[in-house]
């Protein structure tokens, strides 16, 4: 298998799923599948050393960067990549598990690295040291901006933290649920969503809207089973807004579903439990 090229460009492909990491994109057949931050980076860590096996220490220290965590953590976000590219410990196609040490990546793996187009045109440019010196500071302080900008998002733009993008995400879901499963502009939005639900994410802000806003996700993508998964842990964790069950045009196609339906009144019972309880403040 020919060795893999470090790095946060290009794109990896390997059977009918691309990957590309500064698009923090994770696609099978160019629909997005809904992955986990920390899945998404031991993903691209594996595929980095596509054929190798690495320790569950390196992955550990890479990942959750030398943080006290358990093995266990491991093992989950391992068993959550292995279900979201239909993989098996038992009969593996990609990840398979070297005992007590690590893992491997067995897959065959293509990588395609970045093309820049370095062609500059010299009658509209001059040098950096013929700009005056205002001017080269604020060249410097815009480097970031020279970069591509999906790769500026993807690395988590810091004016995008001072945003509440959790309204435009909702509107964006619904005008994707309206548009056909092949549409090209249904692809984009979901694209997108997976991409700025992965910042939220990475950013610290893990609440139950967010696991919310990804079975919303998932349900778009046409993951059913991650799609009510996600459902139920948010309402483990706290998600109470029975009316986005119904706001939300994601779940129309799930409106069928008695698992979709149980999770429905499992959320309304908690709801009525909830709003009986006696006041604590009433017997002070």
């Amino acid at each position: 298998m020919p060795s893999v090229e470090p790095g946060n460009t290009g794109t990896y492909r390997f059977d009918n799923i691309l990957v590309e990491p500064a698009a923090h994109r994770l696609e099978r057949d160019g629909r997005p599948l809904p992955v986990e931050p920390k899945a998404y980076m031991l993903l691209l860590t594996l595929l980095r050393h596509a054929g190798e096996m690495v320790s569950k220490d390196a992955l550990l220290d890479s990942i959750w960067g030398h943080r006290h965590v358990t093995a266990g953590v491991l093992s989950r976000s391992v068993s959550q990549l292995r279900h979201t590219l239909g993989d098996s410990s038992a009969r593996p196609r990609y990840i398979v598990t070297v005992h007590s040490l690590g893992f491997r990546f067995i897959g065959e793996v293509q990588y395609t690295p970045t093309t820049v187009d370095n062609t500059i045109d010299s009658s509209s440019t001059a040098p950096l040291q013929q700009l005056p010196a205002q001017a080269q500071a604020l060249n410097g302080q815009s480097e970031a901006a020279q970069l591509p900008y999906r790769r500026r998002f993807a690395d988590g733009d810091p004016f995008l933290n001072f945003i509440d993008l959790q309204t435009c995400l909702g509107q964006l879901a619904n005008w994707a649920a309206l548009l056909p499963p092949g549409d090209t502009q249904r692809q984009a939005i979901l694209s997108v969503l997976s991409l700025e639900s992965a910042r939220l994410r990475e950013s610290g802000a893990a609440t139950p809207s967010l696991v919310y806003r990804g079975a919303v996700l998932a349900a778009l993508a046409g993951d059913r089973k991650i799609a009510i998964a996600d459902l139920r842990q948010a309402i483990d964790e706290g998600f109470r807004d029975s009316l986005a069950l119904q706001r939300d045009l994601a779940w129309r196609v799930l409106a069928d579903d008695e698992d979709f339906r149980q999770q429905q009144q499992r959320l309304d019972a908690l709801l009525s439990d909830e709003q009986t309880l006696p006041d604590p403040s009433a017997s002070c």
